[in-house]
């Protein structure tokens, strides 16, 4: 009776029930090891998911930094801008503040948050769903000031920017579509079936940097006047428009080709971290790049916000022409129209004198030359209006 009483109490020792020997530190061990393996073997690998998103948000806080800077020199350059242009740099500067917090955030919550939780990794948390609507506000955002760019350069010609504009419809349309659908589907298991949502939203995203690109450097490529001078400045902005491009869709194509062949992984995620500070740094750049071009001495053309187009198409004759130079920045002055005939020549009359001292009492005298520059005067006129 009293033994049965013994055995039926809440005081008996649990351990006994265990199939090992938990004094023996040794066989504890290897029972923690063999239940760690087991967990790891259902979850995915920290390398190719979370291990992947930390390094590439580690670039993204970089290039965010690369746009905090651009867009100050932005709106210390460009005073003067239409409150349009400004809304749009201010809106793409918060569209990627945001993207820059939850990217952290996705971080934090699975790599410190939930650093001894793996389970936690099966499931995606809202910062993660969140970024692939923010990516394709970024895209949307970036590529409406291209388009209307676009319509500028050629003239009000609709059907380029119509197709752009159907592009973007469709990208941000699935943009949408694939985050209800991962906030629905709250594993990334059950999300697996709708991937093809995401392949969609990097494919039109690429085709739209494409079309872009091709249509812009025709326009410039029609642009040509046959002087060297001119063309080559044409050859400049198309290697600006063609490395505007290129650098987003390099990194789109990456994450796209990352999605289809490692769907499991979050590998594709991860590239879109920096590819959608790409897009914005892509067009801070181009706004930006108004001064070094008119720097650089483009007389022959308006370097607008949205346009790049000859002013005076009227026909030049190749022995004495004048281009007249309309500046995009206020700063720059007034409109300036120089012959190309005229020529000034500087002329610098230099003469060498040599001058004799002493440094001290009882040091021998020194002979230095000395440049004098004494007039400077030109022998020709620049005629500035």
């Amino acid at each position: 009776m009293a033994s049965n009483m013994t055995t039926g109490t809440p005081d008996a020792n649990p351990l006994a029930a265990l199939p090992f020997n938990m004094s023996d530190p040794a066989e504890v061990q290897q029972v923690l090891g063999l239940l760690l393996s087991a967990v790891r073997s259902e979850l995915p690998s920290l390398q190719d998911t979370f291990g992947a998103y930390l390094i590439c948000t580690c670039l993204g806080c970089m290039l965010f930094g690369l746009t905090t800077h651009q867009t100050y020199r932005y709106y210390r350059l460009y005073p003067t801008d239409g409150i349009s242009l400004k809304f749009l740099v201010a809106s793409l500067l918060g569209l990627d503040i945001l993207h820059t917090i939850t990217s952290i955030h996705v971080c934090y919550f699975y790599l410190v948050t939930n650093y001894f939780n793996p389970l936690s990794m099966s499931t995606g948390v809202w910062s993660i769903r969140l970024g692939i609507v923010e990516t394709g506000l970024v895209i949307l955002v970036a590529h409406c000031f291209y388009a209307r760019r676009l319509f500028l350069l050629g003239n009000g010609h609709l059907f380029p920017v119509s197709v752009i504009g159907l592009l973007l419809f469709a990208e941000i349309g699935f943009s949408i579509a694939a985050t209800v659908e991962s906030f629905i589907q709250v594993s990334f298991d059950k999300f697996f079936k709708f991937q093809w949502l995401i392949w969609v939203v990097l494919a039109v995203a690429l085709l739209v940097d494409l079309v872009a690109t091709s249509i812009l450097t025709f326009y410039l490529r029609r642009s040509r006047t046959g002087f060297k001078r001119t063309d080559s400045m044409v050859d400049v902005l198309m290697v600006y428009a063609i490395n505007t491009g290129l650098s987003t869709s390099v990194l789109t194509l990456a994450a796209l080709i990352c999605s289809i062949a490692a769907p499991h992984t979050l590998i594709w995620a991860a590239i879109t971290v920096p590819a959608t500070k790409m897009y914005a740094n892509s067009l801070l750049a181009v706004l930006n790049s108004r001064r070094s071009l008119i720097d650089k001495g483009l007389e022959g053309f308006e370097t607008g916000s949205f346009g790049l187009k000859v002013i005076d198409p009227r026909p030049i004759d190749r022995a004495s022409h004048a281009f007249e130079f309309n500046p995009a920045s206020p700063r720059l002055g007034v409109r300036q129209k120089m012959n190309a005939t005229q020529t000034v020549q500087t002329v610098i009359d230099v003469k060498v004198t040599r001058e004799t001292y002493l440094d001290g009492p009882g040091e021998p005298a020194r002979a230095d030359s000395v440049l004098e520059y004494d007039s400077e005067r030109a022998s020709g006129r620049n005629d500035w209006e």
